[in-house]
């Protein structure tokens, strides 16, 4: 199979994090498989809440480069996230 013909999935906004995600650390960045998992709970931390600062829900497919609100992901030079 040729991977370059496999799409990335889209990229999540780094402020959303989440909690009764396995595998997910509480602190963690949240990627858009995550979206998947029934049993989680999201939140944005620029609010605190379930709720963006566009007064929108907080979910992996939903937070994403068309928000006004939305950050990318940023990351160190060694590669690992860089949270806000």
């Amino acid at each position: 199979m040729d991977s370059s013909n496999e799409q990335k999935p889209p990229c999540v906004c780094r402020r959303m994090r989440s909690k009764g995600t396995p595998g997910v650390r509480y602190d963690s960045a949240v990627d858009w498989e995550t979206g998947f998992v029934s049993t989680a709970t999201f939140w944005c931390v620029a609010t605190g809440g379930s709720v963006g600062p566009d007064d929108d829900q907080v979910h992996p497919h939903i937070c994403g480069e068309a928000r006004l609100c939305f950050r990318a992901p940023a990351e160190e030079a060694e590669g690992s996230r860089v949270l806000d």
